[in-house]
């Protein structure tokens, strides 16, 4: 079972830390929609949905990312992807996150400093932990510098 470290839910929202398998530490948002979910069920829900992906399971979502977003870098640029262009994503695609829904549903939020220099990627997984939906978008900015 996954274990939530450094647990903040003071504002109605479940921020946590946690280790994936394979030794993935990651942090944990908790995703509120419109209903409202006590901090003690944000808390199940997440742990629970978190405990669903193998190190197995992980390393090849992580290979599906580097291929989706390799493939669609150079669709229709003529260039031939090769083992190179994937290597070079894989080699510093690192997961950084995961937010979790009230239904369970997981999105992966990893960053690759060169290949996606301040931007975000997203990987909302379906049920079978297979990729639903591939995202990339500027990495929010929070200083919190006063």
């Amino acid at each position: 079972m996954i274990e939530l470290t450094d647990v903040d839910d003071d504002d109605g929202e479940l921020v946590a830390a946690t280790v994936l398998p394979g030794d993935r530490q990651v942090a944990v948002l908790f995703a509120v929609d419109e209903e409202p979910v006590e901090p003690a069920e944000q808390r199940a829900i997440a742990e629970r949905a978190l405990s669903r992906p193998t190190a197995d399971d992980l390393s090849r979502i992580d290979g599906d990312v580097v291929r989706e977003l390799t493939d669609s870098a150079y669709e229709g640029t003529g260039h031939a992807v090769t083992s190179e262009d994937y290597d070079r994503l894989a080699g510093e695609l690192e997961l950084q996150g995961v937010i979790v829904s009230a239904d369970a549903t997981l999105v992966l939020v990893y960053e690759a400093p060169t290949q996606y220099s301040d931007m975000v990627v997203y990987c909302q997984l379906d049920e079978h932990l297979a990729i639903d939906d591939l995202s990339v978008a500027e990495a929010d900015d929070e200083d919190d510098d006063d």
